[in-house]
């Protein structure tokens, strides 16, 4: 049976530690952080905090120690929550979600710029134009393949 606490526990500490983050840690230094997803191994033991940061001008590896000595604190939240009887062991590792979706927009957008459809397009140009007549296959509905089989059939039933 698939245990549904462990999916719930991240949602819940997720909210938690946003909560934490943009309204009770009062650190400039932390404005804009953001906990994008909560992994909790299968003993509870052991939490992983992916973070990212919008506006913030601060480097990664920056923002990486600025939580893990906050990180006292978000153990406090979930204790106060009462959510769970142990509290995890918890690390941090930068979400790198939003600079590989940056990457993926520029080469579209790339991809874009070079690939210039319109001069090619034409909307008088019948498809049948370029096509052989022996690339149809023409299916005759009136033909009945399917009478060998309808023989078969009734021999058996005969006999």
């Amino acid at each position: 049976m698939k245990s549904f606490r462990i999916p719930r526990l991240q949602e819940e500490l997720k909210k938690i530690f946003n909560i934490a983050l943009s309204q009770k840690l009062n650190d400039p230094k932390l404005n804009w952080v953001q906990i994008s997803e909560v992994i909790i191994s299968k003993d509870l033991r052991y939490a992983k905090l992916y973070f990212s940061h919008y506006n913030n001008p601060a480097s990664h590896d920056k923002i990486r120690e600025l939580l893990i000595k906050t990180s006292g604190f978000l153990k406090k939240q979930i204790a106060g929550a009462q959510l769970m009887r142990t509290i995890p062991e918890l690390s941090f590792f930068y979400d790198e979600t939003e600079d590989r979706a940056e990457k993926v927009d520029a080469l579209l957008a790339n991809l874009k710029d070079d690939y210039n459809d319109d001069a090619d397009y034409d909307p008088d140009i019948d498809i049948d134009d370029y096509l052989d007549d022996d690339d149809y296959f023409d299916f005759d509905e009136d033909e009945d393949d399917y009478e060998d089989f309808e023989d078969d059939d009734e021999d058996e039933e005969d006999e």
